[in-house]
């Protein structure tokens, strides 16, 4: 028996065995060293070669912030990715240039929806230009208010032009499915762009001396990707992924009992709106996790997305505890191993994952994150491990 992408993907997230363990990739990071090799190789040539034209052409490498382009999925032999026709354009982002009475600034823009402040620089291993978070500007009430006064509140941003019909999502899902099942994806990260653009230790304070403010702005970001779900919906969209890091190595960056207050509500409404329209949720998070998701899941989640080893996330722990209830995408060390260890290690990695998550169904075989600067021989024994291994029943002599 061998499934459709999307049969595999589908069974996957109902916690059920398909024929094979899918692969979710996150994406080489474009201007990373490994992006750079892979484009120079035949097998990016060759890969290409086998895409027909008229997918080549579709704007889907620059649609989503941790996309890779067809070719580079097809090179990874990727069953679902987070990509939709929509893409950035969901909301009519506006950025004003950094105040001039904060010289440290100089050359950088304010997001004004939420506060953060970006630049465009070099990347250090590529001299590649790469959009560096700053800072956050969005430190006061009143900073916020101005803003949002000035430049329209996050839901005021919302494009309305976009014509989410199911015919556009079908035809998008038909010329893609030799290639890959896509997902659709919310436009804010309420978490991060909240303690980006405010900076963590003004949330903190606010948390503690004025926890309506949090609240208000959570709601406004909310309203947003509410609204989203609801023409993702209409379009026919049957899985959602949502972006938001909560995560440091080994611990979580708000304490658990603030994440349940003032961030965990939010992600419920965003659960529970996907639930009601019959889609699937998966958000990716950063970072440690584990004593995050349960909470998560309890509030409706699907699936996650990245379980980093480099920050102490324990598989083998999450599915045996909340494998009845979550699927589990990615895990695979790309932070250390894929970096640093040989082609050897790299098995060993793969199959250790496979053995943490992969019997019964409920596992994405993938990375933790996006790949940096691995060595090539240490991407294609990846591919190689994930191949190898991925058939059912489960073979890891």
């Amino acid at each position: 028996m061998v499934l459709s992408k999307r049969e595999r993907v589908i069974r996957t997230l109902e916690l059920e065995e398909p024929d094979m363990v899918p692969i979710h990739y996150l994406g080489f990071e474009p201007t990373s060293l490994s992006n750079q090799i892979f484009l120079k190789s035949d097998e990016y040539k060759n890969t290409q070669a086998n895409i027909e034209d008229e997918v080549l052409k579709m704007k889907t490498h620059a649609s989503q912030a941790s996309t890779g382009s067809i070719t580079e999925l097809s090179f990874w032999k990727s069953d679902l990715h987070a990509i939709d026709p929509w893409g950035f354009n969901k909301m009519d982002l506006k950025t004003v240039k950094a105040p001039p009475e904060y010289p440290e600034w100089k050359g950088c823009s304010i997001l004004t929806y939420d506060g953060r402040i970006w630049k465009l620089a070099p990347q250090v291993e590529t001299g590649l230009l790469y959009l560096w978070y700053e800072d956050g500007y969005f430190r006061t009430p009143e900073i916020v208010h101005e803003y949002w006064d000035k430049h329209g509140k996050p839901i005021d941003l919302v494009n309305n032009e976009l014509n989410y019909s199911p015919q556009i999502w079908e035809n998008f899902v038909n010329k893609l499915s030799k290639y890959i099942y896509p997902m659709a994806t919310l436009p804010i990260t309420m978490h991060e762009s909240l303690f980006e653009g405010m900076t963590i230790p003004r949330v903190a304070y606010y948390m503690r001396k004025n926890p309506q403010f949090i609240h208000e702005v959570m709601t406004e970001f909310n309203k947003v990707n509410l609204e989203i779900i609801k023409r993702l919906a209409e379009a026919g969209v049957d899985i959602v992924f949502y972006l938001d890091d909560l995560g440091l190595k080994g611990r979580s960056i708000f304490s658990i009992k603030h994440i349940q207050e003032f961030i965990l509500p939010y992600y419920k409404q965003i659960y529970q709106a996907c639930k009601k329209n019959g889609m699937f949720v998966i958000q990716h998070s950063c970072g440690y996790i584990d004593k995050l998701l349960p909470f998560m899941a309890e509030a409706g989640l699907n699936g996650i997305q990245a379980l980093e080893p480099a920050a102490g996330v324990d598989l083998a722990h999450l599915k045996e505890t909340l494998g009845d209830r979550v699927a589990f995408l990615g895990g695979i060390d790309c932070s250390n191993i894929l970096n640093f260890g040989t082609p050897k290690d790299v098995y060993e990695e793969v199959k250790r994952c496979f053995k943490a998550a992969a019997q019964g169904g409920g596992y994405f075989a993938g990375p933790s994150h996006n790949v940096l600067n691995a060595p090539w021989e240490n991407i294609l024994a990846l591919r190689a491990a994930i191949e190898k291994y991925r058939k059912y029943p489960l073979n890891l002599a």
